[in-house]
């Protein structure tokens, strides 16, 4: 699956940063942003009121250098071996848990009654398993496809559910009912949202980039993100699920 950037208006909770001038990969864009994090694949940035996340590789790369000289990701950051006993484990979706294989993720996915896929398993580990496995029942009209993450010791960490890339005419009617219906689906399995924006203004969004709206923390501390993104000319309504503690903006 494609590297989105990841735009939320969900704050972190983090230090205020010295902010500096980022420039992209081919230098022709440049915005200034705090450091916060990265993992050695993204880097994290907060820009104003906004957390942005995006692949390493689309920055320029003297900034890239900037990087490996003054925050080399750590071994936890990495998910390296000397982590794993740190990853959190628990319910991702589905029967998915934080932690599984491939080879889990695969049977049960195959023996769900919630997905399905029209790959034969003999076929699967040719084709991989991003996007080959969708919800059996439509949401809003649309189904939303499988993608997944994995850490450094090929364990999952993180479950994506996104729609098939629509027109910008259907970004106010069926991407809108999808996002309308997970929203509603979403409540009843983590209860109330802990932060929730309107729904996100095409005008927002560009190329690569996901806007967040909504953030809900599982039983197990985990985060999960609603939004909506834009991949060339085409838009999406995107679920993260990831074993990441993600906090909420705080208020008053």
């Amino acid at each position: 699956m494609r590297v989105f950037i990841l735009l939320t208006t969900l704050f972190f909770s983090v230090s205020s940063l010295s902010a500096r001038t980022w420039k992209s990969a081919s230098g022709d864009k440049s915005f200034d942003a705090s450091y916060v994090s990265n993992d050695g694949k993204l880097v994290t940035l907060r820009k104003g009121g906004r957390i942005l996340t995006f692949s390493i590789a689309k920055l320029h790369a003297d900034d890239q250098g900037w990087l490996k000289a003054n925050h080399p990701p750590t071994e936890k950051e990495k998910g390296g071996k000397k982590a794993a006993a740190e990853v959190p484990r628990g319910a991702a979706f589905d029967t998915l848990k934080f932690g599984d294989s491939r080879k889990e993720v695969v049977e049960k996915l195959s023996n769900s009654s919630n997905v399905v896929s029209s790959v034969p398993p003999a076929m699967i580990a040719r084709v991989g398993l991003n996007g080959i496995f969708k919800t059996k029942q439509t949401i809003g009209g649309l189904h939303c496809y499988l993608y997944f993450d994995w850490d450094n010791n090929a364990k999952l960490k993180e479950v994506t559910l996104r729609t098939k890339g629509k027109s910008l005419d259907a970004y106010g009617g069926t991407l809108r009912n999808n996002w309308s219906e997970l929203i509603k689906l979403l409540t009843i399995l983590h209860g109330d949202a802990l932060q929730g924006a309107p729904y996100p203004n095409s005008a927002d969004l560009q190329d690569g980039l996901i806007l967040g709206s909504h953030l809900w923390r599982t039983e197990d501390e985990h985060s999960v993100l609603l939004g909506t993104g834009q991949d060339s000319n085409l838009y999406s309504v995107v679920v993260r699920i990831t074993n990441e503690r993600i906090k909420a903006n705080p208020t008053g």
